[in-house]
């Protein structure tokens, strides 16, 4: 059989373009990729002979597009590459193609007789967008998303033969707009359990909250610094790690002066810190399985999150889930425990074993073995 694997991001390069390098490890190791389409790469252990990439224009693009607030670039991005991955396409058994990257390619990959996926890492865009317009508006903001980009994911949804998520969440809001449940494929991501291992030790320092991922209305942060000023503590800690969302400043600027919070921006390997919290934080609106909350559960963390947040979580035994938008139940959490350590203790340990549960190589298996059964 084989596979053509199409992402626009870098490969390899973080975020998704990491979780696509999992999926094409695997894909490899099961002597099943054909061709890597992808906008640049790091260079890893899959051979170039079998990766066409974009290149510079890629690269530039997407530099520019991290300023754009309207988001045009982006999808100028998107189109291109897409065009791009068409001119490229290969007779295959199979196409795997990222959401917003494969309209046109994946066209083609049809003509060619090729059984098509789509991965949809997030919700579905009919209730993603109104979900974030709403909490935009809730803060004075106007969500910017251009009509055009979540029409062309909706085209390629229509198209796909199927439609690869990766979480319960993802899932319910599919059936919500209607989406055959026979066209969903629903594999979890995975962590490196090695990399990402628990402190032999958590102590001399005060209880210590992290917050790991964009700050953003998306991630609910506004949430959870609501949280945070309402419980008071002065010997306690709050870190917040991740790029800051241009359009969220002014809904911040009540909570610079707050104490205990630390603001550590943009950090390139958060190890170091995972290992040096008591709890993970993370009360997002939407997502669609969150990899830090896998790199959380792995380092030992008990996890407060949202059901929006797609993990892998179970409420009460690796931490609580509770709902979107709730600062008081986030506060209340965090009170019980602080005010427990050996909670804290018996659920960082059931989260260390969930997380074994998802090793990337239990993904990667998952994924090969569904293509062979799409395929009969």
């Amino acid at each position: 059989m084989r596979v053509i694997y199409s992402i626009g991001a870098k490969f390899a390069g973080g975020g998704i373009g990491n979780t696509a390098y999992h999926a094409v490890q695997g894909l490899h190791r099961h002597g099943l990729l054909h061709r890597l389409l992808c906008g640049s790469y790091k260079p890893t252990e899959i051979p170039r002979d079998r990766i066409r990439a974009v290149g510079l224009p890629s690269r530039a693009l997407r530099k520019l597009a991290v300023y754009d607030r309207t988001r045009w670039i982006t999808y100028l991005h998107n189109v291109l590459y897409d065009r791009w991955a068409a001119q490229r396409m290969e007779p295959c058994e199979v196409f795997h193609g990222w959401s917003a990257f494969c309209q046109r390619s994946m066209a083609r990959a049809t003509e060619l007789g090729a059984t098509t996926i789509v991965e949809r890492p997030l919700s579905h865009p009919q209730y993603r967008i109104p979900l974030l317009r709403e909490e935009h508006a809730k803060w004075g903001i106007r969500y910017q998303s251009p009509s055009h980009a979540w029409k062309r994911v909706l085209k390629e949804l229509a198209r796909a033969d199927y439609v690869l998520i990766p979480s319960d969440f993802v899932r319910q809001s599919f059936l919500k707009q209607g989406f055959p449940e026979k066209r969903l494929v629903q594999i979890p991501f995975g962590v490196d359990t090695q990399r990402f291992r628990p402190a032999d030790e958590r102590t001399g320092h005060p209880f210590r909250v992290l917050f790991l991922g964009q700050v953003s209305y998306q991630k609910g942060i506004a949430y959870l610094l609501a949280a945070w000023k309402q419980l008071g503590w002065a010997d306690a800690e709050l870190w917040i790690v991740g790029r800051q969302d241009r359009n969220i400043g002014s809904a911040l600027s009540q909570y610079r002066a707050v104490q205990g919070i630390r603001w550590l921006g943009y950090v390139t390997d958060p190890v170091n810190l995972l290992r040096q919290a008591d709890v993970f934080a993370f009360p997002s609106l939407q997502e669609g399985s969150a990899l830090v909350t896998y790199e959380a559960l792995a380092s030992g963390l008990p996890i407060i999150t949202t059901p929006n947040a797609g993990s892998v979580v179970r409420h009460g035994e690796d931490g609580f889930i509770i709902p979107i938008r709730d600062s008081e139940a986030l506060a209340a959490r965090l009170v019980e425990l602080r005010g427990d350590p050996s909670l804290r203790k018996a659920m960082g340990r059931s989260a260390r074993k969930r997380a074994e549960e998802y090793p990337w190589g239990r993904y990667q298996n998952t994924l090969a073995e569904s293509m062979c059964n799409l395929l009969g």
